[in-house]
């Protein structure tokens, strides 16, 4: 049994709205779908919390939280030592890992290949780092805002390629293989993806984690996990 918050805590959750598999907007009414939709959907339901979702660009989620304009957030966030200074985590519901993916018909076929290359990243995730770890400044990195924007970028040849999470770019992949290959094997990011919220609301944070174990325990984590993903 998990306790309910306050029956007076509606929570406002930030999102993104255009991620898949992980989060897409399926209205202009603040209705969303997907895998980290249907999580935090399950968390709110057994923490008996009322929740509405907030579009938000991928890096304003962090600037929100801090000026409290959302209490909590979900979108595919890797949990990493710099963002756990600032803000708690709940414990990882998804490996993380990043991957490359490019044009089809790009020249790119290997690792090696993209070296002296343009990479295209989502503003405010890891994967420039990821990025100069691997090639040190031997490329160069260009930031988007959108998820689709980095596509748009590809294939307007303003990028070479694109590093993003492992998830999102099979996604892309396996919906438009024609158009699309994936360059190596993914890359382990961060300590996994997490539920995020705000220094101080550690009560909340257990409460979600509580509520993530029973969902392992009793097989709606797993239920939810092959929705979306095949192993």
């Amino acid at each position: 049994f998990i306790l309910p918050l306050s029956s007076a805590q509606a929570l406002v959750i930030g999102t993104s709205q255009n991620n898949p598999p992980f989060s897409s907007a399926s209205d202009e009414k603040g209705h969303f779908y997907g895998f980290d939709i249907d999580i935090m959907n399950e968390v709110c339901k057994r923490i008996k919390a009322p929740c509405t979702y907030k579009t938000l660009i991928f890096n304003e989620i962090f600037t929100e939280l801090m000026s409290n304009k959302i209490d909590i957030a979900i979108a595919a966030i890797i949990i990493t030592a710099d963002r756990n200074l600032y803000f708690l985590f709940s414990i990882p519901y998804l490996e993380s890992n990043a991957q490359f993916i490019t044009q089809k018909q790009s020249p790119i076929n290997t690792p090696e290949d993209i070296k002296n290359k343009r990479i295209g990243i989502r503003q405010g995730t890891p994967f420039a780092s990821v990025a100069h770890k691997i090639y040190g400044n031997q490329v160069s990195i260009i930031e988007f805002d959108e998820v689709s924007d980095l596509y748009d970028a590809l294939k307007q040849d303003k990028i070479d390629i694109i590093l993003t999470n492992d998830a999102s770019a099979r996604y892309w992949y396996a919906n438009n293989s024609d158009l699309y290959k994936l360059i190596g094997t993914q890359i382990p990011t961060g300590e996994g993806y997490g539920i995020i919220a705000n220094k101080g609301q550690e009560k909340l944070i257990s409460r979600v984690n509580e509520a993530l174990l029973h969902m392992e325990e009793d097989g709606t984590y797993l239920s939810i996990y092959t929705r979306y993903f095949q192993d």
